[in-house]
Order: structure tokens, then C-alpha cells, then sequence
């Protein structure tokens, strides 16, 4: 008989809050060079976030990603001090001393800093999520009792799914874009376009058929700039 884990799994459950968040415009500080400061890094470098990594010591994977990308990573070999910290939008511990984390979340919480404390992930104030994008969609998922590798076999599957509606929101974002000029047919296009009716619609290549039976002709062309 399996044991019923229910109650270990309703202590570990948190909540999430997201946002998506403009990786150029990011930089996040990573305190420890070892496996998790190194998956860390790789991470946010392949989001085109600004990093600084601080270590006494780096290996030869960091070494390499910083002079792949040198103009987002950068190494700092010295000691932790504070001052590491200011200029940082989140932070990244991933050491191992039980003393400098407790003294990196009490400057991150005193200075309003997000922080995530790999060690334990319920000890910082947020989790690096699996993030998955098609050309036009981009995702990120978590699971609320911590299982990374459920989250990455859960991404993979939505991303499958996600495909067949790829085409669609690249059309349906265009004329969102275009419709943003005509404050008098706004709300009711993007209501219109926004349903499942108009993404069968969409696919079977009836869309600017009903699209005129819904607005004046001059409209629906601007909307499909076919003037």
C-alpha cells in the first residue's frame, strides 16, 4: 500500500505570484560559482539578463559563458560585502555557509531586494520557474510543492499544445496593434477575435468573411492592412 503523502506535500505548497519581467533591462547578482550558481547562470544569461556572478573561485563552464557572452556576464573574484548587492534588481544565493545566506536575506529583506535562496527554495522569496516559448507565446510554470522535473515534463507537453495556436495569436496580435487607432471599434474587435468561435474561424480561413459581417469593410481592411 503506497502511504498517503498528502499531508507532507500541504507543507511545502506555496502560492505564486508572476511577472514577466524585460530580461535587457534585468541584473541579477549570483553569490557562489558551484552547481547551483552554475545552473542559475546559464539560465538567466540565455534570457539575455545582465549578470554578475561573486566567487572566489570559477569553473570552467562559468569561465567559458563569460567569454562567450562578455557583455552580459561578468565575474567578480573577491570576497562577499553588501556592496555586491546594491546595484542588483534580484539575487541569487548559492552558497553553502548557513551564515552568509541568513546575512544576504537580511540585507535583500531590509533593502527590498527579490531574492531566491537555492539551498531551499522556501527560505528565499521566489523560485527560477521552467520556461518554455514558441514564436509568439512564452511561458513560464511552477509546481506548488517543488518538483522541478514534473514541471519540466508538464512545460514540454503545454508547449506541444501551444504550437497549434502560434499562427493564430501572431494574427490576432497584429490587429490588436492596428486597432489601438480606432478607439470606436476597439473594445468590440478585440471581444470579437478573443473567442473560440473566431479561432475555428481563424483556421478553416473564413476570418475576414466574419469579420465583415461583423464591421464596415474599410475597417476590416485597415485591420488586415490590405490598404
Amino acid at each position: 500500500m503506497h502511504k498517503d503523502n498528502r499531508e507532507d506535500i500541504q507543507n511545502v505548497i506555496s502560492n505564486y505570484s508572476y511577472i514577466g519581467l524585460l530580461s535587457n533591462k534585468l541584473r541579477v547578482g549570483i553569490i557562489g560559482a558551484g552547481k547551483g550558481g552554475t545552473i542559475k547562470i546559464k539560465h538567466f544569461v540565455n534570457n539575455k539578463c545582465y549578470v554578475e556572478v561573486l566567487s572566489q573561485n570559477f569553473n570552467e563552464e562559468i569561465i567559458e559563458i563569460s567569454k562567450k557572452f562578455p557583455e552580459r556576464v561578468k565575474l567578480v573574484k573577491e570576497k562577499f560585502t553588501n556592496d555586491f548587492l546594491k546595484d542588483k534588481h534580484l539575487i541569487v544565493i548559492a552558497v553553502d555557509d548557513e551564515k552568509l545566506r541568513i546575512m544576504i536575506r537580511k540585507y535583500c529583506d531590509d533593502n527590498y531586494k527579490i531574492y531566491i535562496d537555492s539551498s531551499n527554495f522556501m527560505d528565499g522569496m521566489g523560485v527560477v520557474p521552467v520556461e518554455r516559448s514558441t514564436e509568439n507565446i512564452s511561458f513560464a510554470l511552477n509546481t506548488k510543492g517543488g518538483n522541478p522535473k514534473g514541471a519540466i515534463l508538464v512545460s514540454n507537453k503545454i508547449k506541444e499544445m501551444l504550437l497549434e495556436y502560434d499562427e493564430f495569436i501572431s494574427f490576432t496580435t497584429k490587429i490588436r496593434n492596428r486597432v489601438k487607432k480606432l478607439p470606436t471599434y476597439k473594445n468590440e474587435v478585440l471581444q470579437f477575435i478573443g473567442t473560440e468561435n473566431f479561432i475555428t474561424s481563424f483556421n478553416e480561413g473564413n476570418f475576414k468573411k466574419d469579420l465583415e459581417s461583423k464591421f464596415p469593410k474599410e475597417v476590416v481592411e485597415y485591420l488586415l492592412n490590405e490598404k
